[in-house]
């Protein structure tokens, strides 16, 4: 099982909460034992940054922060 203190090297580049999607889904893939760790890893990484550029887009943008093109 990895943490937030004990992951995979590929991880350290993501941002802190991309890292933690994708050690969640890391742990819960290793728990499924189905795959060698490094398909994991590569996998966790991809889907967790799927996973934040939905909660990008996701966010509410307060009225006037988004510039407007005529």
């Amino acid at each position: 099982m990895w943490s937030t203190t004990h992951f995979p090297a590929a991880m350290r580049s993501l941002n802190p909460s991309t890292r933690a999607k994708a050690i969640e889904i890391a742990n819960q893939l290793t728990e499924l034992g189905k795959m060698d760790k490094q398909r994991i890893v590569v996998l966790s990484i991809d889907e967790a940054r799927q996973w934040a550029r939905r909660e990008w887009n996701r966010q509410d943008w307060p009225t006037g922060s988004v510039p407007q093109y005529a």
